[in-house]
């Protein structure tokens, strides 16, 4: 059987080696995009979608400006790069996969808004440590959805590398996982065509639930009844 072709975008400062090691360990092609000038199409044969993580969402895409105390870390052209893949995306009915702040994308995508900085709310769990990225920081309990499906409701800890996090959630959506502390950690389109988590399982390439996520991609991939299929 082929290995379908995944793209990822990623920002110029964002490391794409694990994204591509835990796509091809799914048993597809990675092809990493950035925003470099080039035309914002994704490429013919594109059978997924993953948004990674990285730099902020600009703030003025959810009606906001930059709050007092927050370090702006915006990267507007990559703003533009995954607005356009996902539409495009979502036009093909190709299934999406977003990590970190692709999971702040897809909420801001569909009109949500996001906390700029954690420490400034009334949440205090550890989701910024300073520890290796591998670090299993908090524990998450999926409550909904295919995260649900794929993991059960138990606790699942995981890594976690974000100061931003969703405020209001955006139109379509459903929160289909919750920290330890109330923050939420996954959301998905309630079709299933774009799930989205809030940790990073690419760091965390052996753990049995990060597989079951790469692989439920390919899964959504492979076996298109998933995208339309509702809850």
């Amino acid at each position: 059987m082929s290995r379908p072709l995944v793209v990822v975008t990623t920002g110029r400062k964002t490391p794409s080696e694990p994204y591509e090691r835990v796509v091809e360990r799914a048993g597809a092609r990675p092809l990493v995009r950035v925003p470099d000038g080039t035309p914002l199409e994704l490429p013919e044969g594109t059978a997924g979608l993953i948004l990674a993580g990285g730099a902020s969402v600009e703030p003025a895409r959810y009606g906001s400006g930059i709050e007092p105390g927050v370090t702006p870390t915006m990267d507007p052209p990559r703003d533009e790069l995954e607005w356009s893949m996902l539409d495009q995306a979502l036009e093909r009915g190709l299934p999406v996969l977003g990590i970190c702040r692709g999971l702040q994308v897809v909420n801001v995508y569909y009109g949500g808004s996001l906390y700029q900085e954690l420490a400034h709310t009334s949440y205090r769990g550890s989701h910024r440590p300073a520890e290796d990225r591998d670090h299993l920081a908090h524990s998450v309990r999926a409550c909904s959805g295919r995260l649900f499906e794929l993991f059960g409701p138990g606790e699942a800890w995981v890594n976690s590398i974000h100061r931003q996090a969703v405020k209001r959630l955006g139109d379509d959506l459903i929160v289909t996982a919750i920290a330890n502390d109330g923050v939420i950690e996954g959301i998905e389109t309630v079709d299933r065509q774009v799930i989205a988590v809030q940790w990073h399982p690419e760091e965390l390439p052996d753990d049995v639930l990060s597989k079951a996520l790469f692989a439920d991609l390919l899964e959504r991939i492979r076996n298109p009844e998933w995208v339309g299929a509702t809850l």
